[in-house]
């Protein structure tokens, strides 16, 4: 026999989880503002597609959404490596060396993962609400058996959802998700 869970300890759950004994959702979207903070971590590298594709899905779930230019953090890390080398990387594109490329894709990442964090502890008090956030993994399985992977970027998460899934798997899963269970 599987075990239910009641409506009203449904409802009992999250009024703990947004730290507030009175909360009724309205509707997801609504919920899922409470629940979620997303961010798009932009560079000068970013595709404005990107971004794009970041806030709309943030607006369908209805996440609380920013958008972030890490452009200052990255020439701040550089201006480190610089001052004590004397040397400035650049991407393979800019005329760099494979190894300068990686270095400075790999900069990013990184970054992008103590940004999280320090969003992720610090954007409830930033909307005057208790509590704090987990930071979700974008990594998946494929990334991790090849190797090819950032460490201490989105493969560093309090939880990763699809950190055990193939790529192939996840977009077959999606697929049926659009046509089986996603009602209009």
């Amino acid at each position: 026999m599987g075990h239910f869970t009641s409506d009203s300890q449904v409802l009992s759950d999250v009024r703990k989880i947004v730290c507030d004994l009175d909360y009724v959702p309205r509707d997801p979207q609504e919920l899922c503002n409470r629940l979620l903070t997303t961010c798009y971590m932009g560079s000068e590298n970013s595709s404005v597609e990107t971004k794009s594709r970041a806030g709309a899905l943030a607006k369908q779930i209805g996440s609380y959404h920013t958008n972030i230019c890490i452009d200052v953090a990255v020439s701040a890390v550089l201006g480190i490596f610089t001052s004590i080398s004397g040397l400035v990387p650049k991407f393979a594109s800019r005329g760099g060396s494979a190894r300068e490329s990686l270095a400075l894709q790999n900069i990013q990442a990184r970054l992008r993962m103590v940004l999280a964090y320090l969003f992720a502890q610090l954007m409830l008090w930033v909307r005057n609400r208790s509590g704090g956030l987990l930071v979700l993994g974008s990594s998946n399985v494929d990334e991790a058996l090849r190797g090819y992977m950032t460490k201490y970027d989105c493969s560093s998460a309090d939880i990763n959802p699809i950190g055990g899934i193939s790529k192939t798997d996840l977009k077959s899963f999606l697929g049926y998700a659009r046509t089986r269970l996603i009602t209009s």
